[in-house]
């Protein structure tokens, strides 16, 4: 072996050391030697001491409100059709983004609410066959946020599997929305005399419903 293929090697070796050596600097930016541990829906967790105290109800954590902090377990289509459909097709929502955190498949939403006046955003991951919505005052998935879904147990679906769960759930909650819509404004219209009308014009709710952004998962081009 001639001395340039070792010295070659010898600088492959060096960038591979210096890279792993900026990976552990990275994980270890966060410091969680004072981290809380609490239970959501039979998993652990640990979170900053900053969002301990909240209150612990089922499968609910809050601290102050879901837009300052929550860590909800979505553990039946029903709670996951209504919190997921919601927040995936709110008019107030700007971006969104998927992830790969640590062996975790997960979407983010990002948001800006009136009613608080500041931004939001919704993590929904899977862990423990359970899909979890960490929700938190931000615009961002920053490294703590990370490092709270890298703590729970590793996901159990595929990406495939994942992606086509909340994309079901979103279609079913427009489509109960749509539903609920069509239904007031027939009762309305019945009650005012003119049902035909408002049956005539249902075109219109699909108009409204046109307005949302549906965001579908692994569809997106960025």
């Amino acid at each position: 072996m001639n001395k340039k293929i070792i010295f070659l090697i010898c600088v492959i070796g060096i960038i591979a050391l210096l890279a792993i050596g900026a990976t552990s600097a990275k994980n270890s930016d966060v410091d969680t030697s004072d981290w809380v541990n609490i239970t959501v829906y039979n998993t652990n967790f640990q979170i900053p001491p900053e969002y301990g105290g909240g209150s612990e109800s089922g499968g609910n954590y809050v601290k102050t409100n879901v837009f300052t902090f929550g860590l909800v377990a979505l553990e039946d289509d029903k709670s996951l059709r209504n919190n997921y459909g919601y927040e995936s097709t709110l008019d107030e929502l700007y971006d969104v983004e998927e992830l790969e955190i640590d062996g975790h498949h997960a979407v983010a939403f990002y948001s800006h609410r009136s009613i608080v006046d500041h931004d939001v955003t919704y993590l929904y991951f899977e862990s423990n066959k359970t899909i979890y919505a960490l929700s938190y005052d931000g615009n961002d998935v920053n490294d703590t946020m990370k490092k709270i879904v890298s703590y729970s147990p590793k996901s159990n679906f595929s990406k495939e599997k994942f992606d086509e769960k909340l994309n079901k759930m979103q279609d079913d909650y427009v489509e109960e929305q749509r539903e609920y819509e069509e239904a007031y404004a027939y009762d309305q219209g019945y009650n005012n005399g003119y049902s035909q009308g408002v049956m005539n014009g249902r075109h219109n709710h699909d108009d409204y419903f046109a307005y949302y952004l549906f965001y579908r998962l692994g569809r997106r081009s960025r």
